[in-house]
C-alpha cells in the first residue's frame, strides 16, 4: 500500500499549523480515523493546542480542510464525537478505508520524522545512558510540546 499511496497520494492529511497560515508538520494517511486516533488524547478534557498552534484535517482529493476543535472529541480523550464523524462524512462519504503506516514529516524540508521512540530494552537503555542529550524529535514529542500546559 505504501508504494500505491506514493504514486496516487494519500487520501487524508493532518496539518500542524503555526499562526493559522504556516504549515510546519504534516502527517499523511489514507484512513482519517487512524489520523484522529493519534491526536484525540491531546484533546482530553477540552484541551487545545497552545497558541500559535492549530491542527487541521485535509481531504486531499478535494483539498477540503477543517480545524480540529475540542468539540470533535469526547472529554475522556478516547473517543470522537458525532460532530467530527458528520464533518468527515460530509467531505468524504467513503472515508471508511483501511489504513497503513502514516508518514509524518517536516513540511518545509520533507524530512521524515518518526512517530515515536521505540520501547524495546535497547532503546530504553540508550535513553537512560543519554539523559543529558536532547531527546529525538518524534510526532509525539512535538504533540506533547504543542499541547503542553504552562504551570
Amino acid at each position: 500500500m505504501g508504494i500505491l499511496s506514493n504514486l496516487i497520494g494519500f487520501r487524508w492529511s493532518l496539518y500542524i499549523v503555526r499562526n493559522e497560515n504556516e504549515l510546519v508538520y504534516v502527517m499523511h494517511e489514507n484512513s482519517v480515523i487512524r489520523i484522529v486516533g493519534y491526536v484525540m488524547k491531546y484533546y482530553k478534557n477540552n484541551s487545545t493546542p497552545n497558541s500559535p498552534w492549530s491542527l487541521h484535517l485535509n481531504f486531499n482529493k478535494k483539498h477540503k480542510s477543517f480545524k480540529l476543535e475540542p468539540e470533535h472529541f469526547a472529554p475522556d480523550g478516547e473517543n470522537i464525537t458525532n460532530k467530527l464523524i458528520k464533518t468527515i462524512e460530509t467531505i468524504d462519504p467513503g472515508y471508511r478505508v483501511s489504513g497503513g503506516d502514516p508518514v509524518f514529516m517536516n513540511a518545509k524540508t520533507k524530512q521524515s520524522i518518526k512517530l515515536s521512540q521505540g520501547f524495546d530494552l535497547k532503546s530504553i537503555q540508550e535513553r537512560l545512558d543519554n539523559l543529558s542529550k536532547p531527546r529525538e524529535i518524534t510526532f509525539f514529542s512535538i504533540m506533547d510540546e504543542i499541547f503542553e500546559k504552562s504551570a
